[in-house]
């Protein structure tokens, strides 16, 4: 696989796979200088944001029963928390890249949604301006990019672990491992609001454009996070991080970066309705309903072409959910 930097002045990133997806593959990223310049500069806003704002009301408010509550880790140096923001921002745009490879998402876009392969290119970038994508054309991109955020979640994770646990605990450091969980997180979340771009974009019926919201993809991804931590309650052993403690972590770290967004770049006063997570199940169902089914279309042909990786890292939709979401 190639991996490159590109120097045009564009808030982007993409993925290419020439060839047919069951011969040896032939796999390109390209990363533009200008997203990961721009990352940078968000996740600096967001530092001065959590050590400023995030700590006056009505923040404050909101957060009061969150524990752990959203925070800079108090052991880092800020150059250090903004570093680190940052590195996990940009390792998870490279692996939800190589997710769309992985998973030939180039193939699956044209077989199943009628969209021209343009070589297998698969771009996210700063908005859709305004040829937004329509129909199946735009439902089979909303669901790649739900399952290319999944699998982008895993490797984030599975580095981190690398990085901070260890089977054998007393070569683990599960407080660093807390406090770098809570930065990804928020770099992630930043990621996603930048991808959308400044504007404030409120959820359709019907999915819309080639991407998902960021509240939509933050709704799937966090607790992708958490469940995958939690190991059906054998977590706690490897990070002493409780179910409880996961959840309010990660959904600390999501909400705030939703918070720094409106903050930063919201023209109005107040909250926009449906802006924060209120889970799935609180969402369209309609929408949902969607994407179920058209995950349930290109599931098995993913699991034919897939590439590596085990099916932690695949989307995945829980009987309850689909129980309630189906027959709604």
């Amino acid at each position: 696989m190639q991996i490159s930097w590109n120097t045009e002045n564009r808030v982007s990133a993409w993925a290419i796979s020439d060839g047919d997806p069951l011969t040896p593959p032939q796999h390109k990223i390209v990363v533009c200088y200008e997203l990961a310049r721009r990352l940078y500069r968000d996740v600096e806003d967001f530092h001065i944001f959590a050590i400023e704002a995030l700590l006056r009301e009505p923040f404050e408010s909101f957060f009061k029963d969150f524990s752990p509550k959203p925070r800079l880790p108090p052991t880092l140096e800020s150059h250090e928390s903004v570093h680190n923001m940052f590195i996990g921002a940009l390792t998870w745009v490279f692996f939800h890249e190589l997710a769309h490879l992985n998973q030939e998402h180039g193939h699956i876009r044209s077989k199943c949604g009628g969209q021209p392969n343009r070589a297998g290119g698969i771009e996210d970038c700063e908005s859709d301006g305004d040829n937004a994508l329509t129909g199946k054309a735009a439902l089979i991109s909303h669901v790649t990019e739900f399952a290319a955020d999944v699998e982008a979640f895993q490797h984030s994770l599975q580095e981190l672990a690398r990085h901070f646990l260890s089977k054998d605990l007393d070569d683990g450091d599960p407080q660093q491992f807390r406090d770098n969980l809570f930065l990804l997180v928020c770099g992630i979340s930043c990621a996603l609001y930048r991808f959308n771009g400044v504007k404030i974009v409120q959820p359709h019926r019907y999915p819309v454009g080639s991407h998902p919201t960021p509240l939509r993809r933050l709704e799937v991804g966090v607790p992708n996070i958490f469940e995958k931590l939690d190991l059906g309650g054998r977590g706690k052993s490897l990070h002493n991080l409780s179910r409880k403690e996961l959840v309010y972590l990660c959904s600390g770290a999501a909400y705030s970066a939703g918070f720094f967004w409106l903050w930063r770049y919201a023209k109005g006063t107040g909250i926009p309705d449906n802006f924060l997570a209120k889970g799935l199940l609180q969402d369209d169902k309609l929408y949902w309903r969607e994407i179920l089914s058209a995950w349930d279309e290109i599931e098995p042909e993913i699991i034919k072409i897939r590439r590596f990786g085990n099916k932690q890292g695949l989307l995945y939709f829980t009987d309850d959910f689909r129980s309630k979401i189906l027959s709604a």
